[in-house]
C-alpha cells in the first residue's frame, strides 16, 4: 500500500510540524538587488569615464566589470520575480530554478569578461601607456565606495540564496578591483611606473576568475539534482529509521529546487498498518525541523516492494 505525503499541503493547513517560510523574502531580495543596480550602474558610468580621461587599464577593467555586474544584478532581478510566480500545470514546482539559471549565467558572463581583459592586457604589456595618476585614484576611491555600499546591502541576502550570492561574488570581486586600482594609481603616482596599472588588471581578472569558479560550480552541482549543500543523507536515514514502526527505508533522494528549498522522496516500509499514518506524519515534521526540508514526497509500504522505483524498469 503507498501514500504519497507532501510536506508545503501541511504547511497550509497549520499542521503541528508546519512552520513560516518567510513569504516577503522574495521582495526583500528584490529591494536589495534594485538598490545594488542603481548603484552599480551609476559608478560604471564614472568608472568609465574615468578610465578614459585617465587612460588607466585598471580603470577600464573595472568599469568593465561594473557593467557585467549591472547585469547580472538585472537578470537576478528579473529571476528573483520569476521565482515568484506560482507553480502552474506545466511547470509543477513554478520558476524556483530561474535563479539559478541566471546565477549560472552570471559566472559565464564573468569568463567571457575575463577573455577580453586578457586580450586587451596582453597590448599594455607590450605597449604601456601614460596614466593619469590623480584622477584615477580618486575615481577609483569612489569606486570602492559604491562597492562597498552594494555589498553591505546584498550580504545580508546571500547566505540562503545563489542568486543572491551570485550578485554578491560579482560586486565582491569588484570591490578588491577597486581597492588594486587605487593602489596601482598610488604606485604609478610615486614612481612613474606606468606597467603597475596593466598589473593590476592582471590581478582584477583573477579575482574575477576565482570567485565565478565556486558559484559555477554549485549552480552545476544544484542542476544535476546533486544532494542539498550540507545535508547529510546518512544521517537523515538514521532519523527515518529511528521513527517507531519503521523497518526499513530505501529510494531516499534529495536534491534542491534552489538555494534554501531543498526536497526530498523515500519509501518507508512501516509493516504495521495503524502506525503508518503516524510514521509518515513523523517523518514529514522530522525532516522538516532537522534538516530544512521544505518539500518532502514519501511513499509507505507494508513491506518490502522488489523494483518499486520505475527508473529501473525494464
Amino acid at each position: 500500500m503507498g501514500h504519497g505525503h507532501d510536506h508545503e499541503h501541511e504547511h497550509e493547513h497549520g499542521a503541528s510540524c508546519a512552520h513560516g517560510h518567510g513569504h516577503g523574502a522574495g521582495g526583500r531580495h528584490r529591494q536589495a538587488i534594485t538598490a545594488a543596480f542603481f548603484i552599480t550602474a551609476a559608478f560604471m558610468l564614472v568608472e568609465a569615464a574615468g578610465g578614459l580621461l585617465t587612460g588607466s587599464m585598471a580603470l577600464l577593467s573595472d568599469s568593465m566589470h561594473m557593467l557585467t555586474d549591472a547585469a547580472a544584478l538585472g537578470m537576478s532581478f528579473f529571476a528573483s520575480r520569476l521565482a515568484g510566480l506560482k507553480p502552474d500545470s506545466s511547470r509543477t514546482f513554478g520558476y524556483r530554478r530561474a535563479e539559478v539559471v541566471a546565477a549560472l549565467a552570471n559566472a559565464m558572463l564573468l569568463w567571457i569578461l575575463s577573455g577580453y581583459m586578457l586580450r586587451e592586457v596582453y597590448a599594455r604589456f607590450h605597449s604601456p601607456v601614460p596614466v593619469l595618476s590623480g584622477p584615477m585614484i580618486w575615481v577609483a576611491a569612489a569606486g570602492l565606495l559604491a562597492n562597498l555600499a552594494c555589498a553591505w546591502i546584498l550580504h545580508a541576502h546571500s547566505g540562503d540564496n545563489i542568486n543572491i550570492r551570485g550578485a554578491f561574488l560579482h560586486v565582491l570581486s569588484d570591490l578588491a578591483g577597486s581597492v588594486a586600482a587605487i593602489i596601482a594609481g598610488v604606485i604609478i603616482h610615486f614612481t612613474g611606473f606606468y606597467l603597475a596599472d596593466t598589473i593590476v588588471s592582471l590581478l582584477i581578472i583573477g579575482l574575477i576568475l576565482f570567485s565565478s569558479a565556486r558559484l559555477l560550480a554549485e549552480a552545476f552541482h544544484i542542476l544535476m539534482e546533486g544532494s542539498p549543500r550540507g545535508l547529510s543523507l546518512k544521517a537523515l536515514e538514521k532519523d527515518l529509521r529511528a521513527i517507531d514502526g519503521v523497518s526499513d527505508v530505501h529510494e531516499l533522494h534529495a536534491w534542491s529546487l534552489s538555494s534554501g528549498f531543498n526536497a526530498l522522496s523515500a519509501h518507508l516500509v512501516v509493516k504495521d498498518p495503524a502506525k503508518q499514518q503516524a510514521a509518515l506524519k513523523t517523518a514529514t515534521c522530522g525532516v522538516a525541523a532537522s534538516f530544512g526540508i521544505r518539500h518532502s514526497v514519501f511513499q509507505v509500504e507494508s513491506e518490502p516492494v522488489e523494483n518499486s522505483s520505475c527508473d529501473i524498469c525494464a
